[in-house]
């Protein structure tokens, strides 16, 4: 994977990483142990939180990458799609096939654990049965914290997962959304439409990206009405 000959190879036994170095002027670390294809992948400070086949997730120190930090299961039932970590560092959003995203926090302890949850998105109920759109991309918002969904139902949905609510829907893109990202200041959104291929091979739309000014209303979370006392 050098662009030009591998002159030198060595094996790390603290890390457990090959090391190659090249004629290309690169030194590159390997990491030969991922026993599963990953699919997504995402880094908030000095932790990397890695989704592979199988459900699993695997939390890494980049300080240390010898193993995991944490090895953790999908709580979602199905094939995940996307991970995403929060920007505050405290934990990650993952989604999936099955049109759900799980909201899990990194510290272990039994408090932290108790405030996950997951939620249903990306459906549609059509003559008295539930579709079930998968959850392709997943991005956080750099100032507020909320973040965007896409989905292969053609939508991007805003939501405040604090408040356990949905702030937005943007109008219904022509195919499905494949990636989603905020610029540094949450003023413009990507959105990829490109259709994903889960109804195999078929016509369909053109691919596009498509960048759009974001409106602070649509991404500010919207403060709790507390009921008035002398009502």
């Amino acid at each position: 994977m050098h662009k030009r000959p591998v002159r030198c190879v060595e094996y790390s036994y603290a890390t457990g990483q090959v090391i190659t170095g090249s004629w290309d002027k690169t030194v590159k670390c390997w990491d030969p142990r991922g026993a599963e294809r990953v699919y997504s992948l995402s880094l908030v400070g000095n932790r990397l939180v890695v989704a592979t086949a199988g459900r699993h997730i695997n939390v890494y120190d980049l300080r240390n990458m010898s193993q995991p930090e944490q090895r953790r299961e999908s709580s979602l039932k199905y094939q995940t799609r996307c991970v995403r970590s929060y920007p505050n560092g405290t934990g990650y959003a993952l989604s999936s096939v099955e049109g759900r995203v799980a909201m899990e926090f990194f510290d272990p302890s039994e408090a932290a654990q108790a405030k996950k949850y997951a939620f249903k998105c990306h459906r549609k109920s059509e003559a008295g049965r539930d579709i079930v759109y998968s959850v392709n991309a997943i991005a956080f918002h750099p100032i507020y914290g909320t973040f965007a969904t896409g989905g292969c139902d053609g939508f991007v949905n805003i939501w405040d997962g604090t408040n356990k609510k949905r702030l937005y829907q943007y109008s219904k893109y022509l195919t499905s959304i494949a990636a989603l990202s905020f610029n540094r200041d949450g003023q413009l959104l990507a959105v990829a439409s490109s259709y994903t291929f889960e109804d195999g091979e078929k016509s369909h739309e053109p691919e596009a990206i498509f960048v759009r000014s974001v409106n602070e209303i649509e991404v500010k979370p919207k403060p709790k009405a507390y009921p008035n006392p002398a009502a």
